[in-house]
């Protein structure tokens, strides 16, 4: 029998979304340490899960490199039964059931569909934009491409921009653009001399020209990336 569960922790001020409480009745709570791989292509045991707290990346692994999907925030549900790896990048909270358990959950309470609806959309959605990228758009498209989207869905008016959070770091970011850490950072540094953009500590930057952003984003549109036009 499970023991009485906590109350999920409050998303972040920029995440207003709510996990229904009766969501969790029947989930067992597991607390990850960073680095900790939760599931793999070949896990065994087909389980959904919650997270509470923390940050987890779903990604894929190939013989040389890896592709990030998407990260998993407070409020997030997901599934082990998929043919993609998923690690804590961060100490998390979530709470597991067996697939089967929830599907009953499912079928018993018409409100957990919208929110596995959202994941499951925001999942393909990014690996729809991931594969787009890597096709048609060089480095500083995919970069200028990220940034705007911070600047849409949690930018803050500045007196001279737009002021946009970096929950996450240059690694995370390369990652999910298909790079390396120093080309993410060099990019960085380098539209900071030329007045794009201006760091705010190490969590913040502020966006002086989403014009200029939008510009770079198109540039490379329509023509194949360097690793595309290799013969196979």
């Amino acid at each position: 029998m499970n023991a009485q569960l906590p109350p999920l922790q409050p998303a972040a001020s920029h995440d207003l979304r709510r996990i229904p409480e009766s969501l969790l009745t029947g989930f067992t709570r597991r607390d990850l340490g960073k680095g900790c791989l939760l599931a793999t292509p070949a896990s065994a045991r087909n389980q959904v899960f919650v997270v509470q707290s923390g940050r987890l990346r779903v990604y894929l692994l190939g013989e040389n490199r890896e592709l990030s999907l998407s990260f998993l925030e407070p409020g997030d549900i997901y599934t082990t039964h998929t043919p993609t790896y998923v690690e804590a990048v961060a100490p998390s909270t979530i709470y597991l059931i067996d697939i089967a358990d929830f599907a009953r959950k499912l079928a018993s309470d018409p409100s957990i569909s919208p929110t596995m609806m959202r994941v499951l959309g925001k999942l393909l959605s990014n690996a729809v934009h991931l594969i787009e990228d890597l096709a048609f758009r060089e480095v500083p498209a995919r970069l200028a491409r990220f940034l705007l989207g911070l600047v849409d869905r949690r930018g803050m008016p500045d007196d001279r921009g737009w002021l946009v959070p970096l929950d996450l770091g240059m690694e995370d970011i390369a990652s999910l653009l298909g790079t390396t850490r120093q080309t993410v950072s060099s990019l960085i540094n380098q539209w900071e001399r030329e007045g794009l953009i201006e760091r705010r500590g190490r969590r913040s930057l502020c966006v002086f020209s989403r014009d200029a952003l939008a510009r770079l984003c198109h540039d490379s549109v329509g023509q194949p990336t360097e690793s595309s036009r290799r013969p196979g």
